[in-house]
């Protein structure tokens, strides 16, 4: 049975997203690339999702400039996981994303 998705929708910076593209293509390891955007984010969120339970201080930077309107697809546990975040960091679900996706680009970075 396939868990349950959500659908959300996000404002990053202009090129964020096509930077995950770049990082999702390298990283899977599948012969159908079908889910790995989905499966980036989701190792990008849930990265970040356990740094916060583990009371590691992250800081949420203020994103300026241009933005790109994404939407992608998380597992609703992921998604549900993600909001309990935002309201105890009061946060939106774009400045979690943008933490979460920049730390992931750079742990995944090609040296």
């Amino acid at each position: 049975m396939i868990p349950s998705a959500e659908k959300i929708g996000l404002f990053l910076p202009e090129g964020l997203h096509a930077q995950m593209l770049q990082t999702a293509r390298r990283l899977n390891r599948r012969k159908n690339p079908r889910g790995c955007v989905r499966g980036a984010y989701e190792r990008a969120f849930v990265q970040l999702a356990d740094s916060l339970d583990a009371g590691v201080a992250v800081t949420f930077r203020a994103t300026r400039g241009v933005k790109d309107r994404v939407s992608v697809r998380i597992s609703g546990r992921l998604c549900a996981r993600v909001r309990s975040h935002l309201e105890s960091q009061n946060l939106k679900l774009t400045d979690f994303a943008f933490a979460a996706i920049d730390r992931f680009l750079v742990s995944n970075k090609v040296s």
